[in-house]
């Protein structure tokens, strides 16, 4: 395999693992900032923490996973 086939496969599963947990969590994090924002007794504040906290950490576990691979 050549180096440009071999990256290509290596780039399509850091592009899922990239773009999922930010669609996912951008949406969560918009979904709860707007209600919060609207209603803040009503414990979307926690939703908000909770889907930052997963949003940082997916990413981090993105980072993690290819730490190792100097480039794509």
């Amino acid at each position: 395999m050549s180096q440009i086939e071999n990256n290509q496969q290596a780039l399509k599963p850091f592009i899922l693992g990239f773009l999922m947990p930010t669609l996912v969590g951008k949406t969560l994090v918009v979904y709860f900032g707007l209600n919060y924002s609207e209603f803040p007794g009503d414990g979307y504040g926690y939703g908000l923490v909770a889907a930052i906290i997963f949003t940082v950490g997916n990413l981090l576990r993105l980072v993690w996973r290819y730490r190792n691979v100097e480039d794509l």
